[in-house]
């Protein structure tokens, strides 16, 4: 049990793994919030390779399975009152939903039979909430731009930035030597969903228009199938478009990803999606990295267009190849961008949106 004073916050999480933005932020924020003053629960929907994790920090945990939605009355009954079984025997003082793709889960209705707070922490913009997204008490936004455009309008919304762990980057390793990379390269590194809502074809294009055998260009993320998940890339179709180019190489999902970071000169994100944050944006910063980007969604709230990084309007590829061309022949502004990138994250996206997380819980649990 949490010793006295503590409040418990249940976590009720999509992933068992620390992977996709989501989860990431999710992990990220157990790692860095007060333990003194709060004890985390996190109810999880299988076993999988987030456990060691928790376990080496002391966090509680529970084999929960997905959310229950409505599987008939009797069942959706039973699944309420073993919510509100779960919710009372820990204490429960407030509930955070870490997604906000549900639609009549029974723990919502067992924290709104128990008086819990219920925060819904939103990783995306959300044009068509569930029905239940109403109940909660309010709303995490990972940006303003999140904030302002998603529904519903009458829940109250907080701006709660995306956190980073430094730690994890300033432990990373270079692998230039186990990718067939030279330290004389210059390598260019896309990293995230292989689809089209990221800019996939924009950065193969910039890629082909960037001239010099030294200049290397890496896709680092995961091919899926386009018939599960819209505008994605298989494997084969990826590797047929790059294949007129020996400099662009495609190395798959990587779950070290803080190494690719650190082998990376610089980080470039077309995305053309609605991004709500893009957590690549703080990732590469820690890694001091520059950036170039789209400004698109929230990714204006943390890349400084001239100070860490280049934006671009969506679909601007002279702007990419002009930018990005721009910092492949310069190391120096590189090198500056980077560093000051670093500061920017140290100030704004480490411990502050912890600490406005935890003002938010007060809030709400008094």
């Amino acid at each position: 049990m949490a010793r006295p004073g503590k409040k418990i916050i249940c976590y009720l999480s999509a992933s068992s793994g620390d992977w996709g933005g989501a989860s990431r932020v999710l992990f990220t924020n157990i790692r860095l919030i007060d333990r003194s003053r709060y004890e985390p629960i996190v109810l999880l929907p299988s076993e999988g390779p987030i456990l060691p994790l928790l376990k080496q920090m002391g966090v509680r945990y529970e084999i929960w399975g997905q959310q229950h939605e409505p599987n008939g009355i009797p069942q959706y009954l039973r699944d309420i009152a073993a919510a509100a079984r779960f919710f009372k025997r820990n204490r429960v003082d407030l509930l955070h939903i870490n997604h906000a793709n549900y639609w009549r889960p029974a723990e919502v209705l067992a924290a709104k039979l128990l008086r819990i707070p219920i925060v819904t922490h939103y990783h995306a913009v959300v044009d068509r909430p569930g029905p239940f997204v109403k109940f909660s008490d309010l709303i995490a936004a990972v940006s303003e731009y999140a904030a302002q455009v998603s529904e519903p309008r009458g829940v109250p919304k907080v701006v709660i930035h995306n956190s980073v762990s430094l730690e994890r980057f300033d432990n990373a390793l270079d692998v230039r030597h186990e990718l067939g990379l030279s330290a004389e390269d210059v390598v260019v590194s896309f990293i995230g969903q292989v689809r089209t809502s990221k800019g996939i074809d924009l950065f193969i294009e910039m890629a082909r228009r960037i001239p010099g055998q030294a200049v290397k260009f890496l896709i680092v993320g995961e091919c899926r199938n386009p018939d599960k998940f819209e505008g994605s890339y298989t494997e084969d179709r990826l590797r047929a478009e790059i294949a007129e180019d020996s400099r662009i190489r495609y190395i798959g999902y990587q779950s070290d990803v803080q190494n690719l970071y650190r082998s990376s000169d610089i980080i470039v994100m077309p995305s053309r999606g609605r991004e709500a944050f893009g957590l690549i944006n703080i990732e590469a910063g820690a890694s001091r990295k520059p950036m170039v980007a789209t400004r698109d969604g929230g990714i204006s709230e943390i890349i400084r267009h001239g100070e860490t990084g280049f934006l671009v309007e969506r679909e601007d590829l002279a702007g990419l190849v002009h930018y990005t061309r721009l910092l492949v022949e310069d190391q120096v502004l590189r090198d500056r961008m980077g560093q000051r990138a670093r500061e920017i994250v140290e100030a704004e996206f480490t411990d502050l949106p912890i600490r406005k997380l935890e003002e938010a819980y007060d809030r709400l649990i008094h």
